[in-house]
């Protein structure tokens, strides 16, 4: 059974909330999950803020309709870019294009691709990212893949800014596209997860994936249940 068949409104709901807030928390956002819900779902700015934190926020809830109608189709350059054009809209005067300067990641030991190299390196990403998940025969594989393809993407550094957060949703993306339970990179494990990407850890990188996502399915079954009755700040 395709995993959205299994996720309920209000699961999705808090897929939507807890994926923005941790991924925008791992940026330097400040705004705790309550804050994020406000903005997201109410449409109401809880308290005064920098207007660039709310932008960070409520950009998501024009991305999360595209990334729930995948439907199986393969990834584009195309939706990537469109991607990173939505989530960075207000925050950046080239939204959705390459980058056209040299960018660097603070702290990484290795330096992204240079801009004339990214059409070229994106492209092959994208088909070999696709034709990777196309021969895969087992939904352990599938995710390894997908982090490795995500810690390639970092690697290559496409944009002038918003790779974290796009790559990110990414990964997000991917899981959905292929029927896996989704994984969200916590906040509160931000340094694990910066060190699997320096280190090129992938296989740690999967084993510490494949809990998030039995955590994840414990969530879905609370929410199939009835039993969560308001998202907790976590």
């Amino acid at each position: 059974m395709d995993i959205k068949e299994k996720m309920t409104d209000e699961y999705t709901k808090d897929l939507l909330i807890r994926m923005v807030h941790h991924s925008t928390a791992i940026e330097g956002n400040p705004l705790n999950l309550s804050e994020v819900m406000s903005i997201l779902i109410n449409n109401y700015i809880p308290r005064e803020m920098l207007i660039k934190y709310y932008d960070e926020i409520k950009n998501y809830r024009m991305v999360f309709p595209i990334l729930l109608n995948s439907n199986g189709q393969k990834l584009t350059i195309e939706l990537i870019k469109e991607y990173n054009k939505i989530i960075m809209t207000n925050l950046t005067s080239d939204a959705g294009q390459y980058k056209k300067i040299e960018n660097t990641i603070i702290g990484a030991e290795f330096e992204p691709i240079k801009p004339c190299q990214v059409s070229y390196a994106m492209q092959d990403w994208c088909d070999n990212g696709n034709l990777r998940l196309k021969n895969a025969k087992a939904d352990e594989e599938k995710v390894e893949i997908i982090l490795d393809q995500h810690i390639i993407f970092e690697r290559i550094h496409p944009f002038g800014d918003g790779n974290g957060r796009t790559g990110r949703l990414l990964i997000v993306d991917s899981c959905l596209r292929e029927g896996l339970v989704p994984i969200i990179i916590p906040k509160s494990e931000k340094s694990k997860y910066i060190n699997f990407l320096a280190k090129e850890d992938v296989k740690n990188f999967t084993k510490w994936a494949l809990e998030i996502q039995k955590k994840e399915i414990e969530r879905m079954k609370l929410f199939q249940n009835n039993k969560i009755l308001s998202i907790k700040n976590t």
